[in-house]
Protein backbone atom coordinates (compact mmCIF):
# COMPACT_ATOMS: atom_id res chain seq x y z
CA UNK A 1 0.00 0.00 0.00
CA UNK A 2 2.71 2.42 0.78
CA UNK A 3 4.26 1.50 -2.80
CA UNK A 4 0.72 2.34 -4.36
CA UNK A 5 0.37 5.71 -3.01
CA UNK A 6 4.07 7.17 -3.96
CA UNK A 7 2.86 8.80 -6.71
CA UNK A 8 0.16 10.60 -4.48
CA UNK A 9 1.68 11.10 -1.27
CA UNK A 10 4.95 11.16 -1.65
CA UNK A 11 6.53 11.63 -4.67
CA UNK A 12 9.13 14.27 -3.29
CA UNK A 13 9.40 12.55 -0.27
CA UNK A 14 12.89 13.42 2.09
CA UNK A 15 12.26 10.77 4.63
CA UNK A 16 9.87 7.99 5.83
CA UNK A 17 8.98 9.12 10.06
CA UNK A 18 6.88 6.48 10.39
CA UNK A 19 3.80 4.39 10.12
CA UNK A 20 1.17 4.45 13.43
CA UNK A 21 -2.36 2.33 13.74
CA UNK A 22 -1.13 -0.54 11.35
CA UNK A 23 -4.72 -2.78 10.96
CA UNK A 24 -5.51 -5.63 9.18
CA UNK A 25 -8.99 -6.20 9.88
CA UNK A 26 -9.90 -8.90 6.86
CA UNK A 27 -7.56 -11.43 5.12
CA UNK A 28 -6.39 -11.17 1.54
CA UNK A 29 -5.56 -14.60 -0.80
CA UNK A 30 -3.98 -14.85 -3.41
CA UNK A 31 -6.04 -14.03 -6.84
CA UNK A 32 -7.51 -10.72 -5.19
CA UNK A 33 -7.30 -7.58 -6.47
CA UNK A 34 -5.91 -4.52 -4.02
CA UNK A 35 -6.83 -1.02 -4.18
CA UNK A 36 -5.79 1.60 -1.88
CA UNK A 37 -6.95 5.13 -1.08
CA UNK A 38 -5.12 7.97 1.05
CA UNK A 39 -6.22 10.75 2.98
CA UNK A 40 -4.29 13.84 3.91
CA UNK A 41 -4.74 14.26 7.58
CA UNK A 42 -2.32 16.95 8.78
CA UNK A 43 0.65 19.07 7.14
CA UNK A 44 2.70 21.39 9.01
CA UNK A 45 6.03 23.27 8.41
CA UNK A 46 9.21 21.61 10.00
CA UNK A 47 10.23 23.33 12.78
CA UNK A 48 13.63 22.96 11.75
CA UNK A 49 14.81 22.71 7.93
CA UNK A 50 12.42 25.67 6.45
CA UNK A 51 12.85 23.45 2.84
CA UNK A 52 10.54 20.60 3.69
CA UNK A 53 7.18 20.20 5.17
CA UNK A 54 5.74 17.03 7.73
CA UNK A 55 2.59 15.39 6.22
CA UNK A 56 0.42 12.37 7.74
CA UNK A 57 -1.81 10.71 5.55
CA UNK A 58 -4.31 7.89 6.59
CA UNK A 59 -4.67 4.61 3.93
CA UNK A 60 -7.02 2.47 3.46
CA UNK A 61 -6.14 -0.43 1.26
CA UNK A 62 -8.96 -2.73 0.02
CA UNK A 63 -9.90 -6.03 -2.21
CA UNK A 64 -12.42 -5.83 -5.19
CA UNK A 65 -15.40 -6.58 -3.15
CA UNK A 66 -14.49 -3.13 -0.98
CA UNK A 67 -13.38 -5.07 2.23
CA UNK A 68 -10.52 -3.32 3.83
CA UNK A 69 -7.46 -5.59 4.68
CA UNK A 70 -5.41 -2.67 5.89
CA UNK A 71 -5.15 0.61 7.53
CA UNK A 72 -2.64 2.78 9.07
CA UNK A 73 -1.14 6.34 8.93
CA UNK A 74 2.28 7.58 7.35
CA UNK A 75 4.29 10.27 8.08
CA UNK A 76 6.19 11.76 6.07
CA UNK A 77 8.99 14.95 5.48
CA UNK A 78 8.40 16.32 2.13
CA UNK A 79 10.04 19.27 0.22
CA UNK A 80 7.92 21.94 0.41
CA UNK A 81 7.01 23.23 -3.45
CA UNK A 82 9.93 25.00 -5.10
CA UNK A 83 12.93 23.16 -2.94
CA UNK A 84 12.99 20.22 -4.02
CA UNK A 85 16.12 18.82 -5.48
CA UNK A 86 16.36 20.01 -9.00
CA UNK A 87 16.57 17.64 -11.80
CA UNK A 88 19.37 18.27 -14.64
CA UNK A 89 17.73 19.73 -17.49
CA UNK A 90 17.71 16.85 -20.30
CA UNK A 91 18.50 18.22 -23.68
CA UNK A 92 15.94 17.05 -26.93
CA UNK A 93 18.54 16.76 -29.73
Amino acid sequence: MTGQSVSDVSQNVMANLGWDDVRLPNPLFEGDTVYSMSEVLQTRESRSRPDVGIVTVRTIGFKQDGTPVITFRRTVMVYRRGHGPQLPEVSSS
